[in-house]
């Protein structure tokens, strides 16, 4: 995965900055749907995912000074992730707000795009 990193930053800087302008305007109206698919996909399964972290002593070896190895307790921690029940209302309250909030981000969204447009006629690159 880290030597993917470059390769999305160097995609990233390709997007020309009209792109880039519009891509921002819209997050907030994207990561609306997105947030909604998600309450719908909870409410159906009826269930949530929550991840938690443990600690845990584990015998393993340790390095000396002297650059040996010699047995000893050491901590880690690891992730759990457990089944939790979904609050049915506050995620149909929740999900009620964003589709009322949608409208007008979606509004905001395309008066953001228009501006980025106007901002950079030609394609900015």
């Amino acid at each position: 995965m880290r030597r993917l990193i470059p390769i999305f930053l160097l995609l990233a800087a390709c997007a020309t900055p009209q792109e880039r302008c519009i891509n921002d305007a819209a997050a907030p109206y994207r990561a609306a749907l997105k947030e909604r698919a998600e309450i719908a996909k909870s409410l159906s399964r009826g269930f949530d995912y929550v991840t938690e972290y443990e600690t845990r002593r584990v015998f393993t070896r340790c390095k000396t000074a002297d650059g040996g190895w010699v047995p000893c307790w050491d901590r880690e921690t690891y992730p759990v992730t457990r089944r939790v029940p979904v609050d049915r209302a506050a995620l149909q309250a929740r999900d009620a707000q964003l589709a009322r909030d949608l409208p007008g981000l979606e509004r905001a969204a395309e008066r953001g795009a228009a501006a980025c447009v106007a901002a950079f006629p030609d394609g900015g690159g």
